[in-house]
């Protein structure tokens, strides 16, 4: 809830920020962007055989880009995702031996960091597709709780994130607008038997510029 309620006052805070953005010719020739997102991870994979196989629908993206051309953008990606599950009472195997009839829970949060650069087909029209790729790392907490057994691990990993998107602005050659995209989280994690946290996303949310 408090996830969800973040995400909103985000959202928010963008809308109001877009109230005080000319649209005019100045306006346009603005390099520097931000855009906030609503975001879903889908796991992918082992991911969601092993260990969630729930959407999470707590999630937000943000990036900073930089337009180096009208084509060319580069700039730095931020997220988070939050992923849980819980398990119907079963019998676990202990790392440490023996077994116990418990409760699976598990939690896990994903917080990216990537240097990124897109590409934009269409700059100036009224749809701009792109496609993009970013690299960086990934801070991840897991939160394993096998009954009154709690096994929680935080680490950072490398992360990888492909891809491709939609800007609409609000007015024609306007620097602000709706963001509209999908991407695939490369993830590799090998942490306690979890072979990676792949996962599927999506997201929409606001553009605007910065300067």
């Amino acid at each position: 809830m408090k996830t969800q309620l973040s995400i909103g006052m985000l959202l928010i805070v963008s809308m109001l920020l877009l109230t005080a953005v000319p649209f005019g010719a100045n306006a346009q020739e603005r390099t520097l962007q931000l855009d906030l997102n609503y975001a879903v991870g889908i796991p992918s994979g082992s991911f969601k055989t092993d260990v969630v196989d729930k959407t999470s629908s707590r999630g937000w993206t943000a990036n900073l880009m930089y337009n180096v051309t009208s084509n060319w953008s580069v700039g730095l990606g931020f997220g988070f995702q939050d992923f849980y599950q819980k398990y119907p009472r079963a019998v676990y195997k202990l790392e440490e031996g023996g077994e116990v009839s418990a409760v699976l829970t598990n939690s896990i949060q994903t917080i990216p960091l990537l240097a990124q650069v897109q590409y934009r087909f269409l700059p100036g029209k009224t749809v701009q597709p792109y496609v993009g790729v970013g690299l960086g790392g990934n801070m991840i907490v897991y939160e394993q709780w096998l009954g009154e057994f709690d096994n929680s691990k935080s680490s950072f990993k490398f992360a990888a994130r492909p891809e491709a998107g939609l800007f609409i602005p609000f007015r024609k050659e306007g620097p602000a607008g709706i963001h509209v995209f999908g991407a695939y989280n490369y993830m590799p994690y090998n942490v306690s038997g979890v072979d990676n946290l792949n996962n599927w996303g999506a997201g929409l949310g606001v553009k605007f510029p910065l300067r």
